[in-house]
């Protein structure tokens, strides 16, 4: 055998050692994530030494299902408009016919390139926005809305403080780089998940194209969705893509199956389909929706025989559950001062909170299930508050409920 030959073969079984060791790496992987399990070490790829973060949550409760690193303050791109619309959206009619602004012309970065004096509906600037990511379609909802993009910017801030944003800023609508422009995974997920709660968001967020009529000022617009999740994920209904060099690329993505709507988060993420698809996909295998309480069944009963009266719920409250856990709730019945009798069947009565681990999780509107004309039973009620104890059992669900306060007899419905 010649050198050559030697090396030539030693080559190709330094070859196969590495294959081999990618092909072991590769199958524990997979191993891991068939099985569900998630380690502390990050799923995602931080571009350079930046950070990156992640964050899944249950859209109804805000449970956070999986995250890593989902506190970290990160820009977040093109995420951005996702707070443009819902401020567009809450300021603006969606037939309204908006005159394209100078200053709305030539925005550096994505474009559905608009021209001065052109006149489009805000539905269509806000498909332009959320399909094509149109940084100029930003700017000229922001001056139809507030006037002036530092003006929508204050707009912005102060519905992050509503929603309960605390490591939230904006600075512009469209969410190219600024050192003040910012977010974490988590709060993006819960921003997102309010956003996903009004119809004329969700319908936006939701379509795979868009057509805009043409009219005397631009012709007709045809707008293909860059969300490739909502062609590739069963249940997948939304909601933005972004990307900058300093933000990295970044995927708020949103998914429903058997009731259940995930929000799922990825910031500074260079797999991120892969990736959010998987977290995603992780979310729905692990956890299911339990009912805490039913729209049209009685809640509770309150009371003995004749005057016994029966409250209930206007909606489902549900909760993700894990599929090995049992959960404890907190209750509290909050009656309407100044109720007059009778009441009638299916008033609003009051509200129902219902909280775990001290943090308020739903506050829901409380019915009565049968005509009530007895003063007895506001009373009853104005004493309730105890425990939920959800247990599962092989998939089986019992609910037990517990009254620390109430001195009538109460019975669950």
């Amino acid at each position: 055998m010649d050198g050559y030959d030697f090396q030539r073969r030693a080559n190709v079984a330094t070859q196969a050692q590495k294959v081999s060791c990618i092909l072991m790496i590769a199958c524990a992987i997979l191993l891991a994530l068939t099985l569900g399990v998630w380690t502390g070490a990050p799923h995602v790829a931080a571009q350079g030494n930046r950070e990156s973060g992640y964050c899944v949550i249950e859209q109804a409760s805000g449970r956070v299902l999986y995250e890593y690193n989902k506190d970290a303050r990160l820009e977040m791109a093109s995420t951005t408009k996702i707070m443009t619309a819902l401020v567009a959206l809450e300021t603006l009619d969606p037939d309204a016919q908006i005159r394209v602004d100078d200053r709305a012309i030539g925005v550096e970065g994505s474009s559905i390139y608009l021209r001065k004096n052109e006149i489009w509906t805000a539905r269509d600037l806000l498909h332009g926005l959320m399909l094509r990511s149109g940084n100029d379609a930003a700017v000229a909802l922001a001056i139809a809305s507030c006037g002036s993009e530092e003006a929508f910017a204050v707009r912005m801030n102060e519905t992050a403080r509503k929603i309960g944003l605390e490591q939230t800023h904006f600075t512009n609508p469209h969410g190219l780089h600024d050192d003040e422009h910012y977010t974490t995974a988590y709060e993006l997920a819960k921003l997102s998940a309010y956003a996903m709660s009004n119809p004329e968001f969700r319908a936006i967020v939701g379509a795979k194209v868009y057509k805009v009529a043409a009219n005397e000022t631009h012709p007709e617009h045809y707008f293909a969705n860059k969300n490739k999740m909502l062609a590739s994920f069963d249940g997948a209904n939304g909601i933005k893509t972004g990307y900058t060099t300093h933000s990295g690329r970044c995927l708020v993505s949103a998914a429903e199956r058997d009731g259940m709507q995930l929000i799922g988060v990825v910031l500074n993420c260079y797999d991120m389909w892969n990736q959010s698809a998987q977290m995603l996909e992780n979310g729905f295998r692990n956890y299911r929706n339990v009912k805490l309480g039913e729209a049209g069944k009685a809640l509770f009963r309150v009371g003995e025989g004749e005057h016994a009266a029966a409250v209930g719920l206007e909606t489902d409250i549900v909760f993700p559950l894990r599929t090995d856990e049992d959960l404890d709730f907190r209750f509290t019945i909050r009656p309407h001062k100044g109720l007059r009798l009778p009441l009638a069947q299916g008033q609003e009565i009051g509200r129902v909170e219902i909280s775990r681990e001290n943090r308020l999780l739903f506050s829901a509107k409380l019915i009565t299930m049968n005509a009530v004309n007895d003063a007895g039973v506001v009373l009853m009620l104005s004493n309730l508050c105890g425990n939920l104890h959800i247990e599962n059992n092989g998939g089986e669900i019992e609910q037990i409920f517990s009254v620390e306060r109430n001195r009538f007899p109460t019975r669950r419905g």
